[in-house]
């Protein structure tokens, strides 16, 4: 199976990414531009999208949630995978596997799915709880 270049991308990134007051803000812009420069194709899930608009309704409002899915859904660089029933119950699989109380179902379902498309690279802040899962699901934590 050829590599494939794009990056899964949780949460997280784009939380801080459209968050200025996110602690993690300034990592996320500094880490967009290189994405641009570097003209990386990036990939979410259905699930991903979810817990990026409601969280940023939460913390700034449903004003930025809506600007902010509006772009990810137009933007021609962001790939979205849904997650049908086959990709549920792999991740379901998996939650039911991992023994770390902080992995949530929707981290689970991060590995399934770069797992189903051959994606190689995951874009995350929870860099911690991530590194102790590469081993046993083999991924690159995309780092900058």
């Amino acid at each position: 199976m050829e590599e494939n270049k794009e990056i899964f991308v949780d949460s997280n990134y784009f939380v801080a990414l459209f968050n200025p007051s996110d602690t993690l803000y300034r990592r996320a812009l500094k880490i967009a531009k290189k994405i641009d420069k570097e003209n990386i194709p990036l990939a979410i899930s259905n699930l991903i999208f979810l817990e990026i608009v409601t969280i940023l309704s939460q913390r700034r409002g449903r004003k930025v949630a809506i600007e902010t899915g509006e772009y990810l859904l137009s933007n021609p660089k962001i790939t979205f995978i849904h997650i049908d029933e086959l990709l549920q119950t792999q991740s379901w699989d998996i939650f039911r596997q991992i023994k770390n109380k902080n992995v949530s179902f929707v981290d689970c379902s991060i590995i399934a799915t770069i797992k189903s498309e051959g994606i190689d690279g995951l874009l995350t802040f929870d860099i911690e709880d991530f590194k102790k899962l590469q081993k046993n699901y083999r991924f690159k934590l995309y780092q900058i």
